[in-house]
């Protein structure tokens, strides 16, 4: 049965590559969908095709949704669309996507992409250049793509922001943060009683129960506020064109509940998940961009990392002002930061 279904999708591949290819262009909008193992999954496609540079952006969650970086048009990644292809994917079980959130795992998604990266080539042209950059969960995703198979050599260069891939070393990090800097804010008189609640909560918790392990990011997402709140990090940039989330193509309900269902069907394999061991076959350039409060992925975790990886070439930029989400706490920077990256190693 495999063989069939890998004989069906070998055909079907060769039938889009005998279409005629889309025209490559400076400014494309693109929409399709990539049908997989019982998923549909949108990509839209947005941007400069004709740069033959294509950035897959892998959103967080796992659950959440790339629209969030599609549909902003404050996004630093409309802002890269005039230099390179901007590839939104919708990961299975999130966001728009359809299809059965049962039986999910991380080497599904590794398939998945593998897949979208064979339908680019077919649509578009078959020497066309990929970047991948991951944020959060696609920080995991990423590393178990570029480390399965000879997925690597597809890749031009890797960008890992706030990559969550090492839940049970991250989750005692985010302890000790808390901890670190609650202390050091109650010292200052700052917002006393919340950090009390936060350090007595974070130091409560049984870290090998997987319920109970979940609850430090809860915290950490407290702590990120609670540090907005004394002007140490940005807000997160906002959308003038509100009408984009109702007229869009993201169902914020469908959305919510694919972001549930997902998690509860992996929250198992993620409560282990412990993919820094793989860092080390990664040898193509990296560039780590974290946020000095993170706290949901600490900034010592992506000094441990960086030492990790197997790359001649790889860098970590702290930002000074952000957290979990340097993308939107500091979007100029980011911009200006992937595309030196890029311009480098394509």
């Amino acid at each position: 049965m495999k063989r069939i279904r890998q004989f069906f999708f070998i055909a079907l591949i060769f039938l889009i590559s005998a279409c005629k290819k889309e025209t490559l262009d400076l400014n494309v909008k693109d929409h399709f969908f990539l049908e997989n193992d019982g998923a549909t999954m949108p990509v839209f496609v947005n941007g400069n095709t004709k740069s033959k540079v294509f950035l897959i952006y892998l959103h967080g969650g796992p659950g959440s949704t790339s629209l969030e970086a599609y549909q902003n048009e404050n996004s630093p990644f409309k802002k890269l669309q005039s230099d390179y292809a901007m590839v939104y994917w919708e990961q299975r079980c999130s966001g728009s996507s359809q299809g059965n959130c049962s039986n999910l795992t991380i080497s599904q998604y590794v398939k998945d992409l593998e897949k979208v990266i064979i339908l680019l080539k077919s649509r578009y042209d078959s020497d066309i250049k990929f970047f991948l950059i991951g944020h959060s969960w696609g920080g995991s995703l990423g590393i178990k793509f570029l480390t399965t198979n000879n997925n690597q050599n597809t890749i031009k260069g890797w960008i890992e922001v706030g990559g969550g891939h090492n839940v049970p070393r991250i989750v005692n990090l985010e302890r000790e943060m808390v901890n670190e800097i609650g202390k050091r804010q109650i010292s200052q008189g700052n917002n006393v009683s919340q950090w009390q609640a936060n350090i007595t909560k974070a130091n409560s918790l049984n870290l090998n129960n997987v319920d109970e392990l979940f609850e430090m990011n809860k915290i950490a997402v407290n702590s990120e506020q609670l540090m907005q709140k004394v002007d140490s990090v940005n807000q997160k940039i906002g959308n003038p064109y509100l009408s984009d989330y109702f007229l869009g193509p993201l169902d914020n309900q469908a959305a919510s509940i694919n972001n549930e269902q997902t998690f509860e069907a992996m929250k198992n394999e993620l409560a282990v998940l412990n993919l820094s061991k793989n860092t080390s076959k990664i040898t193509i350039p990296t560039l780590l961009i974290w946020g000095r409060f993170d706290f949901r992925v600490p900034p010592l975790f992506a000094q441990e990392s960086l030492i990790a990886y197997g790359s001649a070439q790889k860098e970590l930029l702290i930002f000074d002002r952000s957290a979990h989400y340097a993308q939107w706490n500091e979007p100029e920077q980011f911009f200006e930061k992937v595309r030196n990256f890029i311009e480098q190693n394509k």
